[in-house]
């Protein structure tokens, strides 16, 4: 429960103990990821054909590169952002510089089934500042969330052509609506977990499932889970803009035509990738790549080499980003954060969780939960 005598303090049991960094079992999931990855982009060159392939990559305009990266990065960006306000908005803000480190180190852990890695970010700014994890772990749900519903969107342009795709787009559909509806119905969810804190296991977590649940509301409010999509209709089309340039480079004449039939195609993969909770969604995102470009048409070499070319431009090279931030930039913050790291209540903004009015709330700070 909140501890209403002391406001300020986490009760007795919640006390931020100091993480570590990720240890050799997730190292070594990823390794074989990786050890995935390379053999997954061995099949596609022997699928397409190598001698084929590299004849096409000689012709490709790598001067286009910069342009094609450059795009990656705007949906980089555009994420940062709303992963910077997410944590903002349920009060556990970083600096612009550690907020964008523990970001970019996050694209690492797309390489962990279903992504699920990504969750180290909650450790990362547990590290920094001493915020519960369950008061930021909504956040990277909610970027999952609602990247997904800008993908849905995009796969709409161009879902009516398959119609075998439109039962699984509407089941994401539904399965993440039901996680939307979840978190408006906060009052009611609340007042069941109050009932059910009689239970020895469920009283222990109640206050971790409160600061949860209120996280994961104020995220998907309607304004802001609106301004979410949006953001992920520009990032995740931007991508797709980058695999139109793919397959302009590759020989196919650019039109509005191809636009469109690129960026759905890019999302259903990514959707596909995303729902077999494969690492990176290596497997099904290539599969799916691969297997759309041929429905359209395209020869199976060009197909491939379209297919390698935008995940080394994409899931590659955010990994190789992620890689770079663990290597250089959350060194410095996890040494430098450590002295910050102690137990604070959750500096959740407006309404305290399960109706305290909490001194932080007002700007007061109980000397005993640190300052």
């Amino acid at each position: 429960m909140v501890n209403k005598e002391k406001p300020g303090v986490l009760p007795e049991g919640e006390r931020v103990a100091t993480p570590e960094l990720p240890g050799p079992a997730l190292s070594r999931r990823i390794g074989l990821s990786l050890l995935l990855g390379v053999a997954v982009l061995a099949t596609l060159m022997v699928f397409g054909d190598l001698h084929a392939m590299a004849r096409h990559l000689r012709g490709f305009p790598w001067g286009w590169l910069p342009a094609i990266l450059g795009l990656t990065l705007l949906n980089y960006s555009l994420r940062f952002l709303k992963w910077h306000l997410y944590l903002r908005w349920v009060g556990a803000d970083l600096s612009w510089p550690a907020s964008a480190a523990v970001f970019i180190a996050g694209l690492a852990m797309v390489l962990t089934p279903g992504k699920l890695g990504e969750t180290v970010k909650s450790f990362l700014v547990w590290r920094l500042r001493g915020t519960p994890i369950s008061l930021t772990l909504p956040v990277v749900f909610a970027e999952r969330l609602t990247d997904g519903l800008a993908m849905v969107l995009l796969t709409g342009l161009g879902i009516s052509a398959y119609p075998l795709g439109l039962p699984v787009l509407g089941g994401i559909l539904f399965s993440l609506s039901i996680l939307v509806l979840a978190a408006w119905l906060q009052p009611q969810a609340e007042s069941v977990l109050h009932r059910l804190a009689g239970w020895p296991v469920l009283s222990r977590l109640l206050p971790s499932l409160l600061r949860f649940y209120e996280s994961a509301h104020r995220l998907v409010r309607p304004p802001n889970l609106l301004f979410a999509i949006g953001l992920g209709l520009i990032s995740w089309g931007a991508e797709g803009l980058a695999f139109a340039l793919i397959l302009h480079g590759l020989g196919i004449p650019m039109d509005l035509s191809l636009v469109r039939r690129a960026i759905f195609t890019l999302a259903f993969a990514t959707l596909a990738g995303a729902v077999s909770f494969l690492p990176g969604g290596l497997v099904a995102a290539e599969a799916s790549l691969a297997g759309l470009l041929l429905v359209q048409g395209l020869p199976r070499e060009i197909a491939a080499t379209a297919t390698v070319l935008i995940r080394l431009a994409t899931l590659w090279f955010g990994v190789a980003l992620g890689a770079l931030a663990w290597a250089w930039l959350v060194p410095g913050l996890w040494r430098t954060g450590g002295a910050r790291a102690r137990p604070t209540r959750p500096n959740l903004p407006g309404r305290a969780i399960g109706g305290v009015d909490h001194p932080q709330d007002r700007g007061e700070v109980d000397d005993r939960a640190g300052g």
